[in-house]
């Protein structure tokens, strides 16, 4: 992020609205709190810009000095008549993602300015930044397997109470016995919606004794319904931390890696203290401090035919039973 860009952003949030004001002096005091220098004048001619830009609701009361700004109190969204072509590309780049990550309402009220960043971008075939639009995206890891599409009104469901804190009802997928089977379950509190490789989960508890944490794929989620209780919340629940919720335990792994590995190849790390010795039998001694997760363990049986783990003893004797199951299998 180009760091005029960044500036403006903090200043946006550092702005109240209307009635409230902020002058320039003391946003250049809070930028300076926030760690971002900035002058007076840098701070004026950021304002002046996003002001005339007509896209941010900023507002100037110059009646008396010192001059203050403010956000209209009535202002809800950008102005599609002027919007630019960077805010365009930025819009295009959310739209991509959004139905995953954001509720039905804000979607529905951010479409008319999907509409118009689509038009913004079009209406130039020379537009660079329809070029870049066309050419950089970030593409989803395809599963070898076909996986359960969810419902669409269930997603909308459990986005809805999540956004008003309440409980819902819902059948659940589970295997019993060998068997799937539609199991219905009250009362569920949805914590929050993960995306983990390319798949939608629902972190929830159940009821108000059972304070386990459940992730599911919204797939294996049907019928589901919004129910008028309050949700209970988990104290603990952290939306940046569940992806950690397997950690593992902390080890030390040494490998001896081919040349020919994807890993070598691509100048990869297992960790930022990783040491890595080239042997005399042309093969890399590597060794890295991590967590023993399933991530690792597949990564490592991913690259089985240029790699053998050394250590710990542990993950060394996994690789064993596992080549011979295989092996049982297969020769």
């Amino acid at each position: 992020m180009q760091p005029s860009f960044q500036r403006q952003m903090i200043l946006l949030s550092l702005i109240p609205r209307s009635p409230r004001k902020i002058s320039v002096n003391e946003l250049v005091e809070r930028l300076a709190n926030r760690t971002q220098d900035a002058c007076k004048r840098s701070v004026q001619r950021d304002l002046k810009a996003m002001y005339e830009m007509g896209t941010f609701g900023l507002r100037l009361d110059d009646r008396n000095k010192p001059y203050g700004w403010s956000i209209e109190s009535c202002w809800r969204g950008l102005n599609l008549d002027l919007m630019d072509q960077h805010m365009a590309l930025a819009l295009t780049t959310l739209k991509r993602s959004a139905s995953q990550l954001m509720p039905p309402q804000s979607l529905q009220q951010l479409q008319p300015y999907f509409e118009r960043a689509d038009k913004v971008l079009a209406s130039d075939p020379e537009n660079p930044w329809l070029y870049w639009a066309c050419r950089v995206a970030q593409l989803p890891e395809p599963y070898p397997f076909i996986l359960p599409r969810h419902e669409p009104k269930s997603l909308e469901v459990i986005q809805q109470a999540i956004l008003d804190k309440k409980q819902i009802s819902c059948d659940i997928k589970k295997l019993i016995n060998g068997k799937m089977h539609w199991l219905h379950y009250s009362h569920i509190n949805p914590q929050g919606i993960l995306i983990r490789d390319s798949v939608a989960l629902l972190a929830f508890t159940i009821g108000s004794f059972d304070t386990r944490r459940h992730h599911k794929p919204i797939g294996l989620l049907r019928n589901a319904q919004l129910l008028p209780t309050n949700a209970i919340e988990s104290v603990d629940f952290d939306i940046n931390k569940t992806a950690q919720h397997h950690r593992g335990e902390e080890i030390q792994l040494e490998l001896l890696l081919s040349d020919r590995a994807t890993f070598i190849m691509r100048e990869a790390k297992f960790s930022e203290d990783q040491t890595m010795q080239l042997q005399h039998d042309g093969r890399f001694h590597v060794t890295a401090k991590v967590l023993d997760t399933p991530k690792l363990r597949a990564a490592l049986w991913e690259m089985a035919d240029t790699v053998e783990v050394l250590a710990p003893a542990k993950l060394r004797e996994h690789f064993v039973q596992m080549t011979h199951k295989m092996c049982a299998k297969y020769l």
